[in-house]
């Protein structure tokens, strides 16, 4: 979700002012960092400003000179999550410190498999969960490389399904993928896409993704068809409308908390279904 993930925020607003509470909370990737400052149980808007203040600053800018491991050193990303623990909680946290019940969801590298994480320093495996492979490094925890999470589940309401005593499960799925079909024999070569890229939006030809969104997209693309299936275990369900909020733009803060809470506001109003 990236930048994206700040919706979460608002949707948790409109959640509030529906006096609708959440006893339980987990996520992956930003949704695993915005989880966690719901679990912290502060002052709505304290969060949003420990928020506001760690992601004013670009997490991912600091690219690595010699990429051997990934594009992205991850040295700014690990102070940006180590500071707004320390801004929210007071001090270094682990997971059980957290007022409500809380998981993370990363994927284990080293054992090929997904890894539900609910005990250990905050702050280092909400790191795991967001080190997208390629992008940023991954996280050493116990002997075993963890990165993103998204990898094997964007979605985990089906961890929160298998929680005993859960009852209902409110999913935000922040993922904008639609099928489509290119009318093209050969993908363009870099000379024209170039070209292309060069025109206004509307009058591009191609719309074929950028390698970021590319690269992105792909290492996700197995749990994108588990999260089809995975919409049905909700009871509520959240989805808003962020193709126009890119992965890396940090900057669009307070539009993406606002465009969230305006969704959520026409979810929670909408009539129940029958």
């Amino acid at each position: 979700g990236g930048a994206r993930g700040f919706a979460h925020l608002g949707i948790w607003r409109a959640l509030q002012e529906q006096g609708t509470p959440i006893d339980f909370v987990g996520g992956t990737s930003i949704g695993g960092v915005m989880a966690a400052f719901i679990a912290a149980d502060q002052p709505l808007d304290r969060a949003m400003d420990v928020a506001r203040r760690a992601f004013a600053v670009n997490p991912t800018g600091d690219f690595n000179l010699v990429p051997l491991l990934s594009l992205i050193k991850g040295e700014r990303l690990r102070r940006i999550i180590d500071r707004a623990v320390i801004d929210l909680l007071g001090f270094d946290a682990d997971i059980e410190d957290l007022w409500k019940n809380y998981y993370c969801v990363a994927t284990n590298y080293s054992q090929a498999c997904e890894q539900v994480l609910r005990r250990g320093r905050l702050a280092k495996l909400l790191r795991a969960g967001l080190s997208i492979p390629g992008a940023l490094p991954p996280v050493l925890h116990q002997g075993d490389l963890l990165c993103d999470g998204g990898t094997f589940n964007n979605f985990p309401v089906d961890v929160m399904q298998g929680v005993r005593g859960v009852g209902r499960v409110i999913g935000v799925d922040l993922h904008a993928f639609k099928p489509r079909r290119y009318k093209m024999d050969e993908v363009p070569g870099p000379w024209a896409l170039l070209r292309d890229r060069l025109r206004p939006r509307r009058q591009r030809r191609y719309r074929l993704p950028g390698l970021a969104a590319y690269l992105m997209n792909v290492t996700i693309l197995y749990s994108t068809s588990r999260q089809r299936q995975a919409k049905r275990l909700t009871q509520m369900y959240f989805n808003p409308p962020l193709e126009r909020v890119g992965l890396l733009e940090w900057g669009k803060f307070e539009q993406t908390v606002k465009q969230g809470y305006e969704h959520g506001l026409k979810v929670l109003s909408a009539p129940a279904a029958p």
